[in-house]
């Protein structure tokens, strides 16, 4: 077993306020932030003062606030999610599980080279996505021939899900998270989440884990030590919580 309780709860106490910005660090020194996890979106005006660089990043939103394709909040969270995974995940298949508009996908298209398909994955495609699809390929036109669109059930067989791919997903409503990560561990691939709304019940950890430390905590502790066993390295890293108070991601990925 390759992860500890007490390096999980060190992991989760330190830094789970402590993340600050990557993509974007001049967020970090804000005195009004509030306006980062607003569920409306933001204006040209402000996109050109926070946003206004000549890097990739910044044409990206700058584009997408423009079309109105999806809100800061989605932007920022999927960014972040990003940057803290890309480094261990990345591989030559990227399926986003559940993933509405299906940007954290379409970041890896992006961004990384050795990423030659992105699968793109939830029971119902939501309108936003085309959009931001066609959004992103004005500035990243070498994106469109990786995406692929699939309309279904993770509690499908998947028999597409090839061998080694990497899985994504966040904020995979209650045990729909646990789902994914049985699908990595199914196909060996490594799998980042972050995961939301916790079942109230049923939760597979010891009931005095949860009593002490909260049901939050309880189920990914469980989470973490069913990937260990299975043979992962297991790493709990955090996105800025002004983003979401959910902000805890479980990145996994096979020991060599």
């Amino acid at each position: 077993m390759t992860t500890s309780t007490g390096h999980l709860l060190k992991d989760c106490g330190t830094q789970k306020n402590s993340s600050t910005f990557r993509f974007f660090p001049v967020l970090n020194d804000l005195e009004h932030n509030n306006w980062l996890s607003a569920g409306n979106r933001i204006r040209n005006n402000t996109a050109e003062k926070y946003f206004s660089a000549d890097t990739l990043q910044d044409k990206i939103v700058r584009a997408i606030i423009k079309e109105r394709a999806i809100n800061i909040k989605e932007i920022l969270e999927a960014f972040e999610f990003f940057a803290q995974i890309r480094k261990k995940l990345k591989s030559k298949c990227v399926v986003d599980l559940c993933c509405g508009h299906g940007f954290i996908g379409l970041l890896f298209a992006i961004f990384e080279r050795k990423v030659e398909k992105v699968i793109l994955v939830d029971k119902i495609e939501p309108p936003s996505r085309q959009k931001l699809i066609n959004c992103l390929t004005e500035v990243a036109p070498w994106i469109a021939p990786k995406i692929e669109n699939r309309s279904e059930s993770i509690h499908s067989e998947l028999n597409w899900l090839k061998g080694g791919s990497t899985i994504v997903s966040a904020h995979a409503c209650g045990t729909l998270t646990d789902r994914c990560i049985e699908l990595a561990i199914n196909c060996k691939g490594n799998i980042a989440v972050l995961p939301c709304c916790y079942p109230d019940k049923a939760c597979p950890a010891p009931q005095a884990i949860g009593l002490a430390l909260g049901n939050d905590v309880a189920f990914d502790i469980d989470r973490t030590y069913r990937l260990s066993n299975a043979g992962y390295h297991v790493r709990w890293q955090h996105i800025p919580r002004i983003i979401t108070p959910k902000n805890r991601i479980l990145c996994a990925y096979l020991n060599k």
